[in-house]
């Protein structure tokens, strides 16, 4: 249900965290909220204790009707939806993005007409003229690595010293004072001392290793620019971009217009006195033709066809 389930304003279904409750008890999304909260100049607080009628007088205090915008708005929306989308291809701006409204990371969208929008929730339509390429740059890379072998050769003396020299004494004087028994005993208490070893290590280590330096040369993102169209006021905007040879690559996928296709519509840009359209004779053309359909005067292709000859000045 509107402003409950879906935004009073742009009727996209509400998420729990990106919904605003407004004094009145009625819910609009996070989006509609930013939007309005700028259009009106309003504060971070003061922006929630208002109601929907606060915001649609608000409007008007400004000679705009939100109502019909969010109408429109919800008309382009299904104009994006029925059209379709040919191509989309993400961008890095440098710069331009707050000419068209978006943050610098943003999608391209071509539809099948060949228009071009960058924001589905709140599209507005362009045409792309032109791509260009500063050309590709790169940076050098410097990378060393070893390879080989280390041996390593360990050797180990050990050295035993001890008293052996009294084995003979003490089995001579053993068998002078008691003959058999005495020189077993003697030899054992002549052989009895302390041993002593010492251990000697020579090491000896080769080396074998070989070390590798390579350099490479890998790609940076350099600039490049796209020349775009607007529908509503007829303008070019030149957006220049962060990309690399595969970005350009894409944004070369993408169909250019012609300016002598947009010449052949320039009727379509003034009213019968031949000044501007502006936004509201358009918004105001454009609800005669629906009611022609809902009159069963003109078909729903034929209201297609028309809408398209309006919707840039909107």
């Amino acid at each position: 249900m509107k402003g409950e389930t879906i935004c009073w304003f742009c009727e996209e279904p509400l998420k729990m965290l990106t919904t605003v409750k407004l004094i009145d008890d009625r819910k609009i999304c996070n989006d509609c909220h930013s939007e309005i909260k700028q259009d009106l100049n309003l504060g971070l607080f003061n922006s929630k204790k208002i109601t929907i009628d606060d915001i649609i007088q608000g409007y008007e205090d400004l000679d705009r009707d939100i109502e019909a915008e969010f109408e429109e708005l919800r008309s382009m929306r299904e104009d994006i939806k029925n059209t379709g989308i040919f191509l989309q291809v993400d961008i890095d701006i440098a710069s331009g993005a707050s000419a068209i409204g978006v943050s610098d990371k943003a999608t391209l969208f071509q539809l099948n007409d060949n228009r071009i929008v960058l924001n589905l929730k709140y599209p507005q339509f362009y045409y792309l003229l032109s791509t260009d390429f500063d050309g590709p740059t790169y940076k050098t890379v410097f990378d060393s690595s070893s390879s080989g072998t280390s041996t390593t050769d360990s050797r180990t003396k050990t050295k035993k010293k001890g008293k052996t020299g009294r084995v003979a004494a003490g089995a001579l004087i053993g068998s002078a004072l008691l003959p058999g028994v005495g020189t077993v005993v003697g030899a054992y208490a002549g052989s009895k001392g302390k041993d002593k070893k010492k251990k000697k290590e020579k090491s000896r280590t080769d080396h074998d290793i070989k070390t590798t330096e390579t350099t490479q040369e890998i790609e940076v993102k350099s600039l490049a620019k796209i020349v775009l169209y607007s529908i509503f006021d007829e303008k070019t905007i030149t957006l220049t971009l962060n990309a690399d040879t595969k970005d350009y690559n894409e944004l070369l996928s993408l169909q250019p217009h012609q300016l002598d296709d947009l010449e052949d519509n320039v009727n379509i840009n003034e009213n019968e006195d031949g000044a501007s359209v502006s936004r509201e004779e358009a918004i105001s053309k454009l609800k005669e033709i629906k009611e022609l359909v809902d009159l069963g005067i003109l078909s729903n292709e034929e209201f297609e066809e028309k809408k398209k000859l309006y919707m840039k000045h909107i």
